[in-house]
């Protein structure tokens, strides 16, 4: 007869300590397939197109036949597409989209180019509002939720990830922004967008700016009439975010026969201490200027008090014109109707939406009129 075995009374050691596992470092066709998927993904080829089998490899340090399985990789998923004669071309169909056949939400991101520190810039403060309320009113109108952010310029990409992550988006208003590459990027997103109140004629993308050019060709055309000889231009520094204002004036001069001096166009920050800047610089400079065309209204409203200040009389001594945005009162301007310019940036969207795949972008440019008011007159030397 078999003997019992003896039941062990010993416990069995637990462990103690948790050790994570090691892992494997990613093969060199694992990376190079990773590094071409991200950049597909944030559109960094623009044309559509790879570059060619010998180029990324050189670029990559890798040999050819890496990149090879690399790309295969990618086409088994339906990322790329390889045609003869024509290289490896991204397929649009499998870009990640968050676009929604049935979603009835739109996106709107405002860019916000105000200082972190020091005096608060007064820039698209009030345009902005005007704006977000007419895209409102249309989105609305046509049975559209719109959801909105603002952001700061460096800040402009996170925004957008987090609103698109947020809710599935049927559409996008971009306002206000200049960034080409996140813009670029973005447009490989097959989403209707509309870019509002700035214009970078990207293949994909409709937009709808103020003719800042003519505005101030229109300004300056207003005080030629009234006989004004030496114009200054007061510029928000940021100038490449809006070069067509300088290029009007500069060109408005030359259509009414009046000389340009650079010394008479002045680039500031849209602050009381901007201001200051430019009287002071209208009163060191000789010959001086009898009339001042402001980059907006908020800067006008400053620069008059600044001349107050220095004793000039305004518009005896200094006409003033605005170059758009919230109302001052007595100001002359160039205006433009803000709340219809969101209006038909929304129209824009909607009408991208409805015609789908065969849209073809559209770039409109809203005219100025002048608004004449109390801080314009004839130079005293007439």
């Amino acid at each position: 007869m078999a003997k019992k075995r003896k039941k062990s009374t010993r416990k069995r050691r637990q462990p103690t300590d948790q050790i994570d596992r090691i892992e494997r470092p990613l093969t060199l066709v694992a990376q190079v397939e990773k590094t071409l998927r991200r950049a597909v993904i944030d559109g960094v080829f623009f044309s559509g197109r790879l570059p060619s089998s010998v180029e990324l490899a050189e670029q990559f340090g890798v040999s050819r036949e890496t990149v090879r399985l690399a790309l295969e990789s990618m086409q088994d998923d339906g990322l790329v597409v390889k045609h003869r004669r024509r290289g490896t071309l991204i397929n649009p169909p499998s870009l990640p989209t968050r676009l929604e056949p049935t979603s009835k939400i739109l996106g709107y991101l405002q860019a916000d180019y105000s200082q972190e520190q020091g005096e608060p810039e007064v820039i698209t403060r009030a345009t902005s509002s005007y704006m977000f309320d007419g895209a409102l009113v249309e989105a609305g109108n046509a049975g559209y939720q719109l959801v909105a952010r603002s952001a700061r310029i460096l800040n402009l990409r996170t925004a957008f990830d987090e609103l698109s992550s947020q809710v599935r988006l049927r559409g996008m208003i971009f306002a206000s922004i200049a960034e080409e590459k996140l813009l670029r990027q973005l447009s490989g997103l097959h989403m209707p967008v509309v870019l509002l109140d700035h214009d970078l004629h990207l293949g994909k993308l409709s937009s709808i700016r103020p003719d800042s050019a003519d505005s101030a060709k229109l300004a300056v055309s207003h005080l030629a009439e009234l006989g004004h000889r030496r114009i200054a231009l007061a510029q928000w520094h940021q100038d490449d975010l809006n070069p067509w204002r300088v290029r009007g004036y500069r060109e408005g001069m030359r259509e009414v026969g009046l000389r340009c001096r650079r010394t008479w166009e002045v680039f500031v920050r849209i602050t009381r201490d901007g201001a200051a800047k430019v009287v002071n610089t209208i009163l060191q400079t000789s010959p001086q200027p009898t009339a001042v065309i402001c980059f907006s209204n908020a800067l006008a409203s400053f620069v008059i008090d600044a001349a107050h200040e220095r004793g000039l009389r305004v518009p005896e001594d200094l006409s003033v014109i605005g170059g758009g945005g919230g109302d001052v009162v007595g100001l002359t301007c160039v205006q433009l109707n803000w709340y219809d310019l969101g209006r038909q940036a929304m129209r824009l969207l909607l009408e991208a939406i409805e015609a789908g795949q065969g849209h073809r972008p559209e770039h409109v440019v809203a005219p100025y009129r002048l608004q004449t008011g109390r801080t314009t007159t004839r130079p005293k030397s007439l």
